[in-house]
Order: structure tokens, then sequence, then C-alpha cells
């Protein structure tokens, strides 16, 4: 059977720094880690967007590079439940790499949005509802964003498939004027399954959803509840590299609201899992937004991930 280290998904969620301040759970493995064994895992995700958007009622303009790492870490209290924990520190500035990202758009002859027509290197995020303006940034800064813990019940364990449920709080620690943090403490539900469909292919999958706690963030009205999910599809190319490609998405974390960045979104993740040692794995993944203009245009992913000794 494929070693279930192989079933992790990219660790990566929709890094709108307005749906990421909510506490949306990133992809998880479905199999647990055993009695005692700890699982360490740090990524970098690096964004780059420019969104702007006026519809009459409401305006946003968007037009930041995000560096967001997290540091999470997943013990086995015995063989049936799991502990983890996501402890993420969100900078947010002006963009080096616009002008490279617009080559690689144009190059490969994706849309280009707004970024021919705004100058590079800026930093600039705001919020208008009518003749208010509700969030204002343009001031780069680096800030710990909201921590995450979750609980997970093994469910189902086979040779070929495996499944658990998990229980998270988002914490309410990060900025809320800085945008790297909502203000309040949200729950979420999610359940996991991996599934080997041959020798050398392999699916993994999560569906849940979040209970907002706060009504509002800087005055704008919060959904009571979000759907999300994502499917991901592995093929093991040989012992040492996988290729993977990952789908996800949401519902809308805001209600009353016609842009497009705000409303519900889903994107594709794709990229490679390299085994540096039994015990010890690498990811390098690129994020596009398939719903083009609900999401930051690209992201890209790093990540190490080591599993203590007996893995």
């Amino acid at each position: 059977s494929i070693d279930y280290s192989s079933f992790t998904p990219f660790e990566i969620r929709d890094q709108n720094l307005f749906n990421l301040i909510h506490g949306q759970s990133l992809p998880t493995n479905a199999r647990l880690n055993s009695t005692a064994q700890a699982r360490w895992s740090s990524s970098l995700i690096i964004t780059n967007t420019i969104n702007i958007e006026n519809n009459g009622e409401e305006s946003i303009f968007l037009d930041y590079e995000s560096y967001r790492f997290n540091l999470s870490y997943q013990y086995g209290l015995n063989e049936d439940w799991n502990l983890k924990f996501d402890l993420p520190v969100l900078h947010q500035g002006g963009g080096m790499f616009d002008s490279a990202i617009d080559k690689w758009h144009d190059f490969f002859g994706l849309p280009r949005g707004k970024r021919p027509s705004v100058e590079h290197d800026q930093y600039n995020i705001s919020y208008h509802s009518g003749t208010q303006s509700l969030l204002y940034l343009d001031e780069a800064s680096t800030r710990l964003g909201d921590i995450q813990l979750a609980l997970a019940r093994r469910v189902l364990e086979k040779d070929d498939t495996s499944m658990s449920i998990w229980a998270g709080i988002k914490l309410p620690t990060g900025d809320t004027d800085k945008l790297s943090g909502s203000g309040s403490a949200d729950f979420s539900a999610w359940l996991a399954l991996n599934q080997q469909l041959s020798t050398n292919w392999l699916l993994n999958l999560n569906a849940g959803t979040v209970i907002l706690g706060g009504d509002t963030y800087q005055e704008m009205p919060l959904a009571d509840h979000v759907l999300y999910g994502h499917v991901m599809l592995g093929w093991l190319l040989n012992e040492n590299i996988q290729l993977k490609v990952q789908l996800q998405g949401h519902t809308s974390y805001y209600e009353n609201t016609r842009l497009d960045i705000l409303a519900d979104t889903f994107f594709m993740s794709f990229g490679t899992t390299i085994n540096i040692s039994r015990c010890q794995q690498l990811d390098f993944a690129v994020s596009e937004d398939i719903k083009v203009d609900s999401t930051p245009d690209i992201s890209l992913l790093i990540n190490w991930r080591s599993y203590s000794p007996g893995c």
C-alpha cells in the first residue's frame, strides 16, 4: 500500500486577506498520527495580487504581496485521537514580484487583469461601502495571525481507505486593524478522506464548515457559516517524487456583497512532493485563480514536513 504521508494535501487555502482572517482549516491528511507520533510542518506562502472592483454601492482595491509563514504541529494522543496546532505569521507589503508575475501571465496567455494599468511594487488595501471608508492600509506590516487548535477522531482505517473527523477553534490573536485577524473566535468542523485508487494514484478529500463567531468585520456584515472543501489527486511518479493537483473552494464569508473578490471562490494548486528521507518531505506548489477575480492571482507554496521517529 501507499505510504500514508503521501496523502498529505498541499497546506494552502484562499490567500485573499479578507478571507484568510476567518477560521477555515488548512487541508489535512485523513490518516492520523499513531500514539505519541509527532509531525512538524513549516510552510511559506508567497501571494501576489491586484484586484480592483467598483459596483456603485461598494468598492475594493487590493494591491499587495503577502508572505504567510505557518508553523504546524500535530501529535497522536493515542491511536484514535490527534491534536493539531497552527501558528501563522503574516507580512503584507508591496510586490517585488509584480513584473515577473505579469510576464508569467502574458507568456502563458493567462488573464492579466488590471496589472498592465497599475504601478508595480505598491501596497494598497482599501474597502468602501457607499461613502464610508471601512478599511485603508498603505504601510507594510508583520503581524501574528489567528492561532488555530484542532482535535481529530479516527473514523475508519483500512489498507486503501482512511477517514477522520475534525473540530477546530480559531483564536482572535491577530490584529483586526492590519487585516491579520478577524477579532473573534470561529469554530470549524470537517471530514477528511484518503482513498488509494490504484498502485500509483491516490485521492485526498476534505469537506467542512466554519461557524463565524462575529457578526461583522470592520462593519462588513459576515455570513453565519461557510462551506468549504478540496479534492487532491496524486500520482506517485516514483518512490521519491509525487505530482499533485488540488482543487478547492469555499462559499462567501460576507453577506450583502456583489464584489467578486468577496464572493464564492475556487482555485487550483499544482506541484510536487519530494521525499527527502523516510521521515521528511518537501512540497512545492503554485496556485492559480480558476474563478477569475474571486481569489488572488497567484500564490507559491513551499512546505517542509518532518515526522518523529517511527514514521
